[in-house]
């Protein structure tokens, strides 16, 4: 029986199944499977994350507020974990939304940080004397490794800042991906273009093509950050 509106990473392998004409109800569970039910499950899975790929900036992607923490005196290098954040979660900084304000001042005192370039941050700020001269910050970088630079600081300063997750895995049956529901059906229809290359099924990798490249449109029209012309600033 096929789901009408999937959800569930279980809806969607079911959902799959239907729409590529597989006998039964398709698979029961996304774990132990065997066999084509197997190759149905890893198809949803797979092409969830190639959709989230696509575009590290989708705005399904974005978490706002982000992250919110205090500098320590001395201190100009912060890892996602410092910043409140699980490792592995981020996929991107929002570099143009963090600010800085005096803590025990509160929000009144906020700036925005100004981003720069890693290198040039590196090269301005860790070098001689100012490695240890501690300052409010005012710019802020990304090291190579996702940690969050900034000029070496005085204590007591509240840094905040969005940022975008990284791709996340469809793992248990219940797992609902971050995609807008309308938009959904984009991932059966990415998995169809799967099936249909491996059973030599071209009638059902062309629905799926179709839908799929519907569905990307959709999404990259209202789910991207907006481009704005000079003239419009």
């Amino acid at each position: 029986m096929s789901v009408a509106n999937p959800s569930t990473f279980l809806d969607l392998s079911q959902r799959l199944a239907s729409e590529c004409g597989v006998s039964g109800s398709g698979p029961s569970a996304v774990t132990g499977q065997t066999g084509e039910s197997a190759r149905l499950v890893n198809w949803i899975a797979t092409r969830w994350m190639t959709i989230q790929r696509r575009h590290p900036d989708w705005h399904f992607l974005l978490v706002s507020p982000g992250v919110s923490f205090v500098t320590v005196a001395g201190q100009a290098l912060y890892t996602p974990t410092q910043c409140g954040v699980t490792a592995g979660v981020v996929g991107q900084w929002k570099r143009d939304t963090f600010r800085c304000y005096l803590t025990a001042s509160g929000t009144p005192t906020e700036i925005f940080l100004r981003y720069l370039d890693y290198d040039l941050w590196r090269d301005l700020y860790q070098y001689g004397t100012l490695r240890t001269t501690q300052v409010q910050p005012t710019v802020m970088t990304v090291t190579p490794n996702f940690s969050i630079g900034l000029q070496t600081p005085l204590a007591g300063y509240t840094i905040t800042g969005d940022y975008f997750l990284a791709p996340v895995a469809l793992t248990a049956d219940s797992d609902v991906p971050t995609i807008p529901i309308q938009h959904i059906m984009g991932i059966v229809y990415g998995a169809m273009m799967d099936y249909g290359t491996f059973e030599s099924a071209p009638e059902v990798y062309q629905r799926g093509l179709e839908g799929y490249l519907n569905t990307l449109a959709e999404l990259e029209k209202n789910r991207l950050p907006e481009i704005l012309a000079v003239g419009c600033l």
